[in-house]
């Protein structure tokens, strides 16, 4: 009697288990549209730095995404599935990018994530992403360690590496520059390695560094700092400046201030329309480089920039770009590997080729990095205007 209950209690089970597994959805446990065959969902965690230090940068991009997501739906979703946004302010804090990267992960069950500006912010949500089987994918984290967390983790932006390497090649071969400072904020990975690979790459090609200058976050008075460059023994032509617009504009006014003439360069973080007026005048003459140019001729960054200003009433900035360019990329791998599972808007993602952006067009590499050009930009008045554009192959 015993051995015929057991055995009856087994045969149960195991029925139970296959009719459980039956009522999974195809593909991942993570929402509607596994199978690939439409009229469901794909759920899009969004994870944003809205308020906080960058959250013009933050909400540059979620409006990019928005409008993709806005487009994809209107033609018919992904192979038939709905995009959902679920998106949450990380307010510019690494303790809140971790804990909506849970939220996203554990509550939402999203099949995929994007996210954040700050690499510092992609860093901390990454892990929780990678250990729950999701793939995430970044707009604008530069910094080269994001994607080495592990094989689901994307970006769509170039790397600090090209990018601090391009500056530097710019800086010898078009600025005519001999001797430069790196001034970086201190604890920011942005900052830190973007300053690491253009010195590199400046003193490589011939140029001399004289010792960094540091400052500690938050930060507001950089005298003490432009009075070092000042009294330098070495005539120093260029002020490296890798960190964002708010900083890059008072540390102008404060060069300026104190007598010292020399040539100012940037990365991306300078990009704003507050830039030139915070500055006062003082960054006049003086190049960043950036992940596009709005007024390019490529048919696809002039159909993004004429939908996005007809919505929102301005020109979107690289950040919008980059937001508007992360949707279309999960769009497209996942109508690569005939679904949006988890499993195969990742191996979609790894296999990206060809994608045509608004911020050009690209492959994804192995390390899950983009291959894209840099566009350096002269501050000309209240504008920004193009002077080159250099390619990946140019700087290796």
């Amino acid at each position: 009697m015993q051995r015929i209950f057991a055995f009856a209690s087994i045969m149960l089970a195991t029925v139970a288990l296959f009719y459980l597994a039956g009522c999974k959805d195809k593909g991942n446990d993570a929402g509607g549209g596994g199978d690939g065959k439409g009229g469901g969902e794909v759920k899009v965690g969004v994870f944003l730095e809205l308020s906080g230090g960058v959250a013009e940068f933050g909400k540059a991009t979620n409006r990019g995404i928005e409008l993709a997501a806005e487009e994809i739906n209107a033609k018919g979703g992904i192979s038939g599935n709905t995009i959902k946004l679920i998106t949450y302010d990380i307010k510019s804090d690494s303790g809140e990018s971790t804990t909506a990267a849970k939220k996203l992960a554990t509550d939402d069950k999203v099949n995929v994530a994007v996210g954040a500006v700050a690499s510092s912010l992609s860093k901390a949500a990454a892990p929780t992403f990678q250990q729950n089987g999701i793939p995430m994918v970044t707009p604008s984290s530069t910094n080269p360690t994001v994607t080495e967390i592990g094989d689901r983790i994307f970006r769509v932006c170039f790397i600090d590496d090209f990018q601090g390497a391009a500056c530097a090649e710019f800086a010898i071969k078009d600025m005519k520059s001999k001797t430069a400072v790196v001034v970086l904020e201190k604890g920011s990975a942005y900052s830190q390695g973007l300053g690491r690979f253009f010195k590199a790459r400046f003193e490589k090609l011939g140029g001399k560094c004289i010792p960094d200058q540091e400052w500690p976050p938050g930060e507001k008075d950089f005298s003490t700092i432009v009075s070092n460059i000042a009294k330098s023994e070495a005539k120093v032509d260029l002020v490296y400046m890798p960190f964002y617009y708010e900083e890059v504009a008072a540390m102008a006014k404060e060069l300026r201030k104190q007598g010292v003439d020399a040539q100012m360069l940037g990365g991306d973080g300078w990009e704003s329309p507050t830039l030139v007026p915070l500055s006062d005048g003082k960054l006049e003459g003086c190049y960043f480089g950036n992940h596009y140019n709005p007024k390019t001729d490529n048919a696809k960054t002039k159909s993004f920039v004429e939908a996005y200003t007809k919505k929102f009433g301005h020109e979107p900035n690289s950040l919008a770009a980059l937001g508007y360019d992360a949707i279309y990329a999960i769009k497209q791998a996942a109508e690569a590997k005939g679904g949006v599972s988890r499993d195969q808007i990742t191996q979609g993602l790894a296999a990206l080729k060809d994608f045509k952006g608004a911020t050009g067009t690209f492959d994804l590499d192995a390390k899950r990095n983009p291959r894209k050009n840099i566009v350096m930009l002269k501050i000309v008045g209240k504008n920004f205007e193009q002077v080159r554009e250099i390619k990946p192959g140019d700087v290796e």
